[in-house]
């Protein structure tokens, strides 16, 4: 006999775990299905870079998001913590982006000039005021721009606190359990098939990421794809870098015990999530242009994540053609920054049917015209 709930969340990643939590407290008996455990894939395999000015490109509803987002950190941080007893490493220390050559130095100041006027803050550092500002910064640069109020966050730590808060709303978790097909009845989602058995439910969302679009899980098109992103680890002196360090070919984000975080590739390998030596050579050559120091650190491992990434590389949320089935993945390179505001307008159009935010260009059905 079927598990029967109000809503299945497919996708246990920060995306999924976020909304199956946020939906739980708003009362609904939820169960997030993962098909490995809680936050094993591009989650954990990602840097912790809250990034919501300095990477993005245009003032458009992507940089409203990723704005509304930042402005939700810290209290649902706050509210992660307290739920699940654990710190996740949160810090409003800045970012720091460096131009290495005129031609990102005018994509840059180019990026900054709408962002003043829009009232944001950011300062144009000399390449003197950089290496003054971070000590590690020995490179050639060619200028420098900090954005004050970027964050960072552990999130390997983050996706731990979020499975203890979702265990604490009442979230009925089922990992190592693999969805296999929609159940769809006139039109009408009515749950899901499993390896593991039936569920039921009149609510579904698919956020499983990079497999978004497998075949039996969306009744649509749904061209989300992997990218393959390989980050390697050291372990520096404390103190390395005071903040991020991001240029166009490597970035560099140091943890409170020392850990150098140094990424990262963007490379579409499909479903093969494996360390190449070509891939490990570009980030150490574009992050040696920034630092020597990387030259005296010890090298302790690497890894490789799937980033879920739709063709305009704008996330994908919303409700599809079936009624009751509704989509969020496709964060692409933001997946940890945007879950808060994707966790709250899921929540806002399954129990409201609207919310207030602006998601017409993050429309699954986009993809149907």
């Amino acid at each position: 006999m079927a598990e029967s709930f109000d809503a299945l969340i497919l996708g246990g990643g920060i995306i999924g775990a976020s909304l199956a939590e946020e939906l739980s407290r708003h009362g609904r008996h939820v169960a997030l299905i993962e098909r490995d455990r809680i936050g094993a894939e591009a989650s954990t395999a990602a840097a912790g870079i809250l990034s919501s000015q300095a990477d993005v490109a245009q003032p458009d509803a992507f940089f409203d998001l990723c704005q509304a987002s930042r402005k939700m950190y810290p209290r649902w941080i706050e509210h992660v913590q307290r739920r699940s007893g654990l710190s996740v490493g949160y810090s409003v220390d800045g970012v720091l982006h460096v131009a290495m050559n005129s031609k990102e130095e005018k994509l840059l100041d180019k990026r900054i000039r709408w962002q003043l006027k829009r009232g944001l803050k950011v300062t144009r550092l000399s390449p003197r005021e950089a290496k003054r500002f971070n000590a590690a910064i020995d490179g050639r640069i060619k200028r420098a721009y900090f954005f004050p109020t970027e964050a960072q966050i552990d999130n390997a730590l983050l996706m731990a606190a979020l499975g203890a808060a979702c265990q604490k709303a009442g979230v009925e978790t089922r990992e190592g359990v693999t969805a296999t097909r929609l159940r769809m009845e006139g039109g009408e989602i009515k749950g899901v098939d499993t390896d593991r058995g039936a569920f039921d439910a009149p609510i579904v969302v698919n956020c499983l990421g990079s497999w978004a679009g497998v075949e039996g899980l969306t009744p649509q098109p749904l061209p989300v794809v992997p990218i393959r992103g390989q980050m390697l680890v050291f372990d520096g002196p404390k103190g390395s870098f005071r903040t991020p360090v991001i240029g166009e070919r490597a970035y560099a984000i140091q943890r409170r015990d020392g850990r150098v975080l140094v990424g990262s590739t963007l490379e579409p390998a499909g479903f093969h999530k494996a360390l190449t030596l070509g891939g490990m050579h570009e980030i150490l050559c574009g992050l040696r242009h920034i630092t020597s120091a990387v030259n005296n650190w010890t090298y302790l491992t690497a890894w490789a994540g799937l980033r879920p990434c739709a063709p305009d590389k704008l996330p994908v949320m919303g409700q599809t053609s079936v009624k009751g089935l509704y989509v969020a993945t496709g964060h692409y390179r933001h997946g940890i920054l945007l879950a808060p505001v994707t966790a709250h307008i899921l929540t806002e159009l399954i129990l409201n049917g609207r919310t207030g935010f602006d998601i017409e260009p993050f429309s699954p059905l986009r993809f149907t015209k």
